[in-house]
């Protein structure tokens, strides 16, 4: 089941996200809240099932140890297309159109690796991070009285800023969720090695 997931549902779901983020460019890129948070993620998703179905290279396992430059690279392209100008530039220029597209996709193809090989303080670190990010820009889009890029709306822009609010809670809640199992495991067996240790003080001490 899982061989037929990796050979076949993952390129198609790929390939399906490729197609509604280039494809329905025009429309996508028509509101804020769609080109933002419909298109962007679009891209992220198509990178992520097309690189979790490679092995990762030796050397770009060697580069990213711990997770630690894939998840610096998500912060760094992500607060880039959070800006509003960059969105709208675009719009306007094919070259960072290509960017947008090209910046995005890699990032996806990078992040599952980066976060199997991350642990989960690392992970806690930039991942709160990003959820800080997206849930203060939101607020900004929210509180801001003038448009921050001529090719959107106000209304467009407020509504951004609130559903990047509420995607940066439900992304927390989802990583807690996921995190719950494994941080039980590890403060499991934390406790198993303590007890561990006593029994082994105490019959040291019997035997002394």
């Amino acid at each position: 089941m899982k061989l037929a997931y990796a050979t076949v549902a993952r390129p198609a779901i790929a390939v399906c996200a490729l197609t509604l983020a280039v494809g329905g460019a025009r429309w996508l890129e028509s509101s804020m809240l769609r080109h933002m948070l419909v298109q962007l993620p679009l891209l992220i998703i198509g990178g992520w099932t097309a690189g979790a179905a490679q092995p990762g290279h030796r050397l770009l396992v060697k580069a990213d140890q711990y997770g630690v430059a894939g998840l610096t690279g998500l912060l760094f392209i992500s607060a880039y297309w959070m800006i509003p100008r960059a969105l709208e530039l675009s719009l306007n220029s094919i070259w960072s159109e290509a960017g947008k597209f090209a910046s995005l996709f890699l990032l996806g193809m990078v992040l599952p690796g980066s976060l199997g090989r991350c642990p989960w303080v690392v992970q806690l670190f930039f991942l709160g991070n990003f959820g800080a990010m997206m849930a203060i820009a939101g607020i900004q889009y929210q509180n801001m009285l003038q448009r921050l890029c001529n090719a959107y709306l106000l209304d467009d822009q407020n509504l951004t800023g609130m559903a990047l609010t509420t995607a940066a809670i439900l992304l927390s809640i989802a990583w807690c969720i996921r995190m719950a199992p494994a941080l039980k495991l590890n403060q499991s067996n934390t406790e198993t090695n303590e007890l561990s240790r006593t029994k082994h003080h105490f019959d040291h001490q019997a035997g002394a």
